[in-house]
C-alpha cells in the first residue's frame, strides 16, 4: 500500500477519534467484561512464570485507559507505558489515570523502544486500524521490545479482508474509520514464524451497535509468549 495511502489512513483515524472519543467510551462499554477477562489471562500468565514482581507493560491504543490501563495502574508494581493515536483519547485517559502512566501521543508505527524492555505488550481493539502490511511489521516490533518469556495479549479481525472504511462511524463528521484484517489462520501463522508460542487463541463475538442498528463481530483473541 502507497505510503501516501497509509498517511491518509493514520490522519482519517486520528480526526475520526478525536471527534469521538467521548461517544467511543461509552460505546465500549459492552466490552469491558472481555477486556478484563483477557487481561486477567495475562497477568495470570505472566505471574505465573515470573519470578519478580516487578513489571513493564506497554499498551498499544490505550483510549480513555478505561478500564485495563485503569486496573494495571492501580497495581504498584506494574509500571505502563500507553499510546494511542488521538489527543482527545489521551487527554481523557490523562484524566482518569495516575501522573506515573507514561502516555504517548502518535501512531504506534512510529513508537521506538529499547530491545527487551516489556514484561508485555497488550493491543485491544487497535492493530486491526493499521494497513495489513503494518500488522505484520508491528508484530516483529512487538517481538523485539519484550523480554525472553514476555507475554503479547491482541485481538485482531476473525475475518480476512484487505481493507474497510466507514466515514460517519458513530457520528464522525471528520475523517473516517478504517480496518484490515489477515484472518485468524494467518495472524497464527504470522505469530508462530515470528517467534511466538501461542497460549490463547480463540474468537470472541461482541455485539456491535452503530447508527441504531446492530451487529454481531467476532474477534481473534491471542495470548502469545515470546520464546
Amino acid at each position: 500500500m502507497p505510503e501516501t495511502t497509509n498517511h491518509k489512513i493514520k490522519s482519517d483515524i486520528k480526526k475520526a477519534y478525536n471527534e469521538i472519543a467521548s461517544v467511543y467510551l461509552t460505546w465500549t462499554k459492552p466490552s469491558h467484561e472481555t477486556r478484563l477477562s483477557y487481561l486477567d489471562l495475562l497477568l495470570q500468565s505472566i505471574h505465573s512464570a515470573k519470578e519478580t514482581h516487578q513489571l513493564n507493560i506497554l499498551e498499544l491504543g490505550c483510549g480513555a485507559g478505561v478500564p485495563c490501563t485503569q486496573l494495571l495502574s492501580s497495581h504498584a508494581h506494574i509500571s505502563i507505558t500507553a499510546n494511542d493515536i488521538s489527543s482527545t483519547q489521551i487527554a481523557l485517559a490523562k484524566e482518569r489515570l495516575p501522573p506515573s502512566v507514561n502516555l504517548i501521543l502518535g501512531d504506534m508505527m512510529e513508537l521506538e523502544f529499547s530491545a527487551e524492555q516489556f514484561d508485555a505488550v497488550m493491543a485491544m481493539y487497535s492493530i486491526f486500524h493499521l494497513p495489513r502490511m503494518e500488522q505484520t511489521t508491528m508484530l516483529r516490533r512487538i517481538f523485539g521490545w519484550l523480554k525472553p518469556g514476555g507475554r503479547l495479549l491482541a485481538n485482531f479481525s476473525e475475518a480476512a479482508f484487505e481493507s474497510s472504511t466507514n466515514g460517519p462511524w458513530l457520528g464522525a463528521t471528520e475523517g473516517a474509520m478504517h480496518w484490515s484484517g489477515w484472518g485468524r489462520d494467518e495472524v497464527r501463522r504470522v505469530l508462530k514464524e515470528i517467534g511466538f508460542g501461542i497460549e490463547v487463541d480463540e474468537v470472541t463475538v461482541d455485539r456491535e451497535e452503530d447508527n441504531g442498528g446492530g451487529k454481531s463481530v467476532g474477534f481473534h483473541w491471542v495470548l502469545a509468549r515470546k520464546e
